[in-house]
């Protein structure tokens, strides 16, 4: 097996990518007669991270994603990646030579790149909600379904990207690059990657994305796509809670409501912008449609889609907030009102 052999051993892995400074200490070398076998996190784990995006078997292993240890011998390592669901199968010549060892203590893995420079070691063991056990409740009901399915993506999965190169676009500028210098290839944001994806900040150039090791591949996601995995299940838990709080919308199952921590409140969730009670009926009628009247609205558009910033509401709402926050919706109206005298009294006559 050669150093940069990778097998899967599950089926296929989620395509994740993620950029980061590596850590400078050396991964762990290949001892004579030993033998790790840890499955679960413990005290002892270790955590290493690829210098370089690798591709095998049609699947990414990228660049600094912080991956767990979970046994190795002489001759193979097994990691699972902090952005995967299954563990894949590397030489341990390959983790000695192309991984370094992140640092790490009782409660955090220091991983550059990520916010504060460090992940919760608890987050390695945080599963999402399960969809399919979701839908299961409601599989005679395709509207609800499908609202469930849009939760759940919106909770879990970072928005598109086009530009973004793929797999065998890779391959062929790896083996041989004909582009021109004029030419664009490849994207920094992955497209619909997971959320948990190294955060790329808005400053981050074209340059620095040229001048990484896994160039052209996509290195991350977008800032405000970013969350741990603990918030993405808070966050479907907030939009499940809105869903079925809804009028007409159909009873949680108590089941449900135990197996997640759902308190459940029937008609009783209003749109955050007209502040009227939102009737899951006209999602039933024209979800599917191209004028469709409930959508998952953003209190502050830039923030998106983070706990306490989302909610059911009308669709005309949405298109009447546009993309500004709900917080310079009011200071555009302050700043009116000051102004005008006559749009002052409207609003002091309507908040008395």
């Amino acid at each position: 097996m050669s150093n940069n052999t990778i097998l899967i051993i599950e089926d296929s892995c989620e395509e994740i990518i993620i950029t980061t400074k590596a850590a400078k200490t050396k991964a762990p070398a290949k001892k004579n007669k030993k033998t790790v076998n840890e499955r679960n996190i413990n005290e002892t784990t270790q955590f290493v991270v690829p210098i370089k995006t690798i591709i095998v078997n049609g699947e990414w292993i990228c660049q600094s994603v912080p991956c767990v240890i979970q046994s190795q011998d002489q001759e193979v390592t097994t990691i699972k990646p902090f952005n995967k669901s299954r563990a894949c199968i590397v030489s341990t010549d390959s983790i000695t030579n192309e991984f370094t060892l992140l640092e790490r203590d009782d409660k955090f893995v220091y991983a550059p790149g990520y916010p504060e420079g460090k992940i919760a070691i608890d987050e390695f063991s945080v599963a999402p909600i399960s969809i399919h056990k979701l839908k299961k409740y409601f599989e005679k009901n395709e509207s609800m379904t499908q609202l469930l399915e849009k939760a759940y993506q919106d909770s879990y999965v970072g928005k598109g990207n086009t530009f973004c190169i793929n797999m065998t676009k890779y391959k062929e500028y790896i083996v041989n690059n004909t582009t021109s210098k004029l030419e664009r290839i490849g994207d920094p944001v992955f497209n619909r990657t997971t959320r948990h994806t190294v955060p790329i900040p808005g400053s981050f150039t074209r340059e620095e994305f040229e001048q990484c090791p896994s160039f052209p591949a996509p290195i991350g996601i977008r800032a405000e796509d970013f969350t741990f995995p603990s918030e993405q299940n808070d966050i479907l838990k907030d939009l499940l809670t809105q869903i079925f709080n809804c009028v007409n919308a159909p009873e949680c199952p108590q089941e449900l409501k135990d197996e997640i921590g759902l308190t459940v409140t029937p008609n009783s969730h209003m749109c955050e912008w007209c502040g009227s009670l939102m009737d899951i009926s006209e999602l039933n009628q024209t979800y599917c449609s191209k004028e469709h009247s409930v959508n998952f609205c953003h209190r502050d558009p830039i923030i998106g889609t983070k706990k306490g910033n989302v909610y059911i509401g009308h669709c005309s709402c949405n298109r009447e907030q546009g993309g500004y926050s709900e917080e310079q919706r009011i200071q555009q109206m302050i700043r009116l009102a000051k102004y005008n005298t006559e749009y002052r009294d409207i609003i002091l006559k309507a908040l008395a």
